[in-house]
């Protein structure tokens, strides 16, 4: 009897061991190589170029940022010309930003993160529900998980006279993707996991106009955009005319840019350099370019990068601000995405190098967030939570091949034990 239980234990111990070692060089990126050597910016930079040239379909640009300077671009564009002031729609990546508009608030002591947002609300309210509407605070909407349950997504509008009020549009968004519930309303217990919601960015958007007294739009401009120099954003795609890039679907046709309600949410428009701008609000080296500096105190950049939402047991999400990877030296690759048909924007920093990314596309719909994917293991060794997601199946088809392998090498074992023990019985007779 505590023959076999020992032997359950081994096999028991050895199939842990297996467990552990698969999820941890999984985690790590032990088997994943990045496309070139470490700290090599001109390396990198080459193959980046090579995948984008094979892959891209209409245009974009893509930078690649050293402590915190411009190190090298590239456009391309089967239309007219890109440049780095060339204008784009940046979708969701634009959350990041409305999250420094909303933090400056918080800074000025218009806002506190913890507090029931309906306090600040007089235009719309949060629809009554099953759970406790004073749970979902400034906090939670940031980070993705105050229960708001709307599964936006936006379509946006073919004209500005189709735009909704945004009072209307958070209890009904026209705009919803098919099948998208897109009611701005609470589904789950604010608090107890991780929804990405633009919604809650909608929401975000009428809290700052309550609390300003001012457009949305006209905010972020005096508070945000204006403080860095980022003089090609705004939420108004008419105001940037020529300088607008073409928008290319998938065919390699010209469509129109949207209009939307949802400001916060998707409705930005920026460029490169403008990003780059703001990129290095979010780094603690000191950088040599005429970028204004400290429009966040450092500790309110800390806690927007403190880890507020996890999935699959990694921490994902701090306010407004995604969190890709550890980078190795007690923080995270930060940045935010954006993706809409034929659409793809991402930008990308490490807080302690001042490297970073910025990849604005059309024609494309995740070119720019596989570079993304490619320049995150590069500058850290680490895979992004993109990148392990993509990694989990095949991981967990080799744990259980091996644990399989396990078991029958010690029942094999054991077969083979006891053959020769009888054996050298018989011998002995």
């Amino acid at each position: 009897m505590m023959s076999f239980i020992k032997w359950v234990l081994l096999v028991l111990g050895a199939m842990c061991i297996w467990v552990l070692l698969n999820v941890l060089s999984t985690k790590q990126g032990w088997f994943k190589d990045p496309i070139a050597p470490a700290n090599d910016n001109a390396s990198f930079m080459a193959e980046a170029v090579k995948s984008i040239k094979k892959e891209g379909k209409g245009n974009g640009i893509f930078v690649l940022i050293n402590q915190g300077k411009v190190f090298d671009d590239f456009t391309y564009s089967k239309g007219e010309k890109v440049t780095r002031d060339t204008v784009f729609g940046v979708a969701s990546l634009g959350k990041w930003i409305a999250a420094f508009g909303v933090m400056k608030l918080v800074e000025q002591g218009k806002l506190e993160l913890d507090a029931p947002v309906a306090s600040y609300l007089t235009r719309w309210q949060l629809p009554p529900s099953q759970f406790d509407n004073k749970q979902v605070t400034i906090r939670r909407l940031l980070s993705h998980t105050a229960g708001i349950t709307d599964g936006l997504g936006h379509n946006g509008f073919l004209t500005a006279e189709q735009v909704q009020p945004l009072e209307q549009h958070l209890t009904k968004a026209l705009d919803a993707d098919d099948g998208v519930n897109g009611q701005v309303l609470v589904g789950i217990e604010p608090g107890t996991q991780f929804k990405y919601s633009g919604g809650s960015y909608n929401l975000l958007q009428l809290i700052v106009e309550e609390v300003s007294g001012m457009s949305f739009s006209t905010y972020m401009n005096n508070e945000v955009f204006a403080p860095l120099n980022m003089t090609n954003t705004g939420y108004d795609k008419d105001l940037f005319g020529s300088n607008l890039a073409q928008y290319f679907n998938a065919n390699g046709d010209v469509r129109d840019y949207p209009y939307y309600t949802s400001l916060a949410a998707t409705g930005l428009y920026t460029s490169a350099n403008d990003l780059a701008k703001f990129l290095n609000q979010n780094i603690t080296v000191p950088v040599a370019q005429n970028t204004p500096h400290n429009l966040l105190v450092v500790s309110t950049l800390k806690d927007m990068r403190s880890p507020n939402a996890t999935a699959m047991g990694l921490d994902i999400w701090g306010l407004g601000v995604m969190l890709f990877a550890s980078n190795n030296a007690d923080d995270f690759i930060i940045g935010h995405g954006g993706q809409s048909p034929s659409l793809n924007a991402t930008l990308r920093v490490n807080p302690s190098s001042g490297n970073g990314i910025i990849m604005l596309t059309t024609g494309n719909r995740s070119l720019a967030a596989d570079t993304a994917t490619k320049w995150t293991l590069w500058e850290t060794g680490n895979p992004d939570i993109y990148m392990l997601k993509n990694m989990i199946p095949k991981m967990l088809k080799t744990t259980a091949i091996g644990c399989l392998v396990i078991l029958l090498m010690s029942i094999f074992y054991i077969l083979m034990a006891r053959r020769n023990a009888r054996k050298l019985a018989t011998q002995q007779q």
